[in-house]
């Protein structure tokens, strides 16, 4: 799970609205958070409620789960509150076949293989293989690294060798943890069997011995708590650490999941607590790998390039990915942090190596887009990292070969197919809005899925994707009836918008039962941002007077501040920043000193953005600070080399 604030979403309950940073439940390492945020039609012949594929679900009626499974999985294993300590009993453990917890996915595929570079935070694992123990502490790991399908395997693999290790159970709960996720009745039959050896015992030399240590049951019991809760506490996993200072694991988990994220003023208690108790950990531990990513992925999701962030966490991002060159997510992280610092240049190289990893493991081990979403989303970040310093061309490519890249529709609920359907489909469309040229409109609607899609014909009943699909073209639309001089087309676009906008957030409960939760609130956060910028659009071209001018001034603000933050090691759903349509609003109206304010806001949101750069070179040229204008131009050639 990524190991980031949810992460997507999380601020974060098991259930948080669409502009919360948490949509996973429990808050466990995998958060999923959002960031800001189609169909191709005839022009203006669509209609509001037909969308890609055809006719959209009607509200209300709940849209079946995705997977080869019809039956609806439910988030966490049920624990009744009257299981004594959630333990069934102590005895001797009963026969277990362990390929009830190995989805056929996984069976099929060869033993994963070791990195013994990313396990750095030891543990005892009790087990009669050692061989299987050693895949407990990689399957681990990985959980750390936020790899949660490659943590899955070798959890497998630990399990074919003893079929009775408790940590093993354990860690594919906690590998597993996103709520329906494919291997959803995997994890639940793994949770309930970790529960069943808490205290159960084996014969070892004609005695009968516990199968777990004492440490190991109350990891279990810990977990087991967690998911009882459904990530409403974390006193379980406080109460494991205080009972086992020693235990470096348990002490990064307890602070971990204690996190709340952050608003726009910072962290919040819980986050800013958090943060200071694993900077002393990192001081006792400073070269630590797991340690270290665990303090990046806390500031993963703050909300601007603080000198904190550059400072601090950027060097602790190098260094870990210096330790493990060769290991994809580090890279990634380390490209997250680059881009979110304004070095694109080096972003892009990151984030270029993390895909070449991940493709080469992919080939290596027989791994497709649904096995892999690591490498989705390295692509998704590196084409956006491309796009911010003026490689259009290129970041187009990027988008295009990932819109062509057929899904299965038998596997939806996998994370690779989430990020496809809802990410990839869309990016080329996103990256046409940013730039915005004459006729980018256009080309963006065409990028999009029509309604004749064949996929999209099939899964349309079971992906609430396509009303996201039909928002973005909606919206489309609009820009493109605006760029026309069709003022009233884009008002009705407009309203259209609106009403799907209400329909999407209406379908909120679906949604939290799907396992596109994420997926689906970024897209909700970065409809909302497109749908105060198309008001504000239509009014200012309505506008006749100044009063009527700052309506759409309003709407822009509004647009400014809808804006989510960065979550799940993911690129913004709106690629470029909000601030560069207020600036622009306040250019044309010639107020040139409001619109270098909101470049300059725009820069503290993305540092070294090209568009914001740009604009505020130019603004600065306006009111007569024309060394200031060159100093910004020697940062735009240096951007663009």
């Amino acid at each position: 799970m990524l190991l980031v604030g949810c992460g997507e979403e999380r601020e974060e309950g098991p259930v948080p609205s669409p502009d919360s940073e948490s949509a996973e439940a429990p808050p466990t390492l995998d958060t999923r958070n959002t960031d800001s945020g189609g169909a191709t039609g005839e022009g203006n012949s669509r209609v509001a409620g037909k969308g890609a594929g055809g006719e959209l679900p009607k509200a209300g009626v709940s849209v079946r789960s995705a997977g080869p499974e019809k039956q609806e999985v439910p988030a966490v294993p049920e624990i009744k509150d009257d299981q004594p300590d959630f333990v069934p009993g102590a005895g001797v453990a009963k026969p277990f076949s362990p390929q009830k917890v190995i989805h056929p996915v996984i069976a099929k595929l060869s033993p994963p293989e070791f990195v013994d570079e990313i396990v750095t935070i030891p543990m005892a694992i009790s087990s009669t293989s050692a061989l299987a123990s050693r895949h407990v502490q990689q399957g681990l790991a990985f959980i750390q690294a936020a790899w949660d399908f490659e943590a899955y395997r070798h959890f497998c693999a630990a399990l074919q060798l003893d079929p009775d290790c408790l940590m093993a159970y354990w860690g594919i709960g906690l590998a597993l943890a996103a709520p329906n996720n494919e291997f959803s009745k995997e994890r639940q039959i793994a949770v309930m069997r970790m529960i069943e050896l808490v205290d159960a015992t084996r014969e070892v030399n004609g005695e009968q011995l516990p199968i777990a240590s004492k440490m190991e049951q109350d990891y279990a019991l810990a977990l087991a708590e967690l998911f009882r809760l459904r990530g409403k506490s974390n006193e379980a996993f406080r109460s494991l650490s205080e009972r086992y200072p020693n235990n470096l694991q348990a002490r990064c988990l307890a602070i971990y999941l204690e996190r709340d994220g952050f608003d726009d003023f910072g962290p919040r208690p819980k986050q800013a607590a958090a943060m200071r108790e694993m900077e002393l950990l990192v001081g006792e531990n400073p070269d630590n790998v797991g340690v270290l990513g665990f303090w990046a992925m806390l500031h993963g999701e703050a909300p601007e390039a603080t000198t904190t962030l550059r400072e601090q966490i950027l060097p602790v991002a190098r260094k870990i990915a210096r330790n493990a060159p060769d290991f994809p997510p580090y890279q990634h992280l380390l490209g997250h942090f680059e881009w979110r610092c304004g070095n694109h240049m080096l972003a892009e190289n990151a984030l270029a190596q993390a895909s070449q990893l991940y493709e080469s493991h992919m080939q290596k081990h027989g791994l497709g887009v649904h096995e892999c979403e690591g490498w989705v989303r390295s692509q998704l970040y590196l084409a956006t990292a491309m796009h911010s310093r003026g490689k259009f061309e290129e970041a187009l490519a990027i988008a295009e070969g990932l819109a062509d890249i057929e899904v299965n529709p038998e596997r939806l609920a996998s994370r690779g197919a989430s990020l496809l359907i809802w990410e990839a489909k869309t990016l080329a469309a996103r990256l046409y809005l940013a730039r915005g040229r004459k006729g980018d409109f256009g080309e963006a609607i065409g990028s999009l899925p029509g309604k004749e899609d064949a996929f999209l014909a099939q899964v349309k009943e079971r992906t609430l994707s396509v009303f996201y699909l039909e928002c973005l073209m909606q919206y489309l639309e609009c820009r493109k009836a605006l760029e026309e001089g069709e003022v009233e087309i884009a008002h009705k676009k407009r309203v259209a918008l609106s009403a799907i906008l209400e329909r999407l957030d209406g379908l909120k409960p679906q949604a939290f039962k799907s396992a596109s939760i994420s997926e689906y609130l970024r897209a909700l956060g970065g409809v909302k941002v497109y749908v105060a910028e198309a008001r504000g659009l239509v009014a200012l071209a309505r506008a006749s007077t100044d009063a009527q001018k700052q309506i759409a001034r309003s709407w822009f603000k509004s647009a400014v501040e809808k804006q989510q933050r960065p979550t799940l090691l993911m690129p913004p759903v709106v690629v470029s920043p909000m601030e560069v349509r207020l600036g622009e609003f306040y250019q044309e109206t010639q107020q040139y000193d409001k619109a270098v304010e909101s470049y300059q806001a725009a820069i503290r949101r993305r540092p070294n953005d090209l568009a914001s750069l740009q604009g505020y070179r130019d603004s600065l040229m306006e009111i007569g600070r024309e060394e200031d204008a060159l100093e910004v131009e020697k940062i735009i050639s240096a951007v663009q080399r």
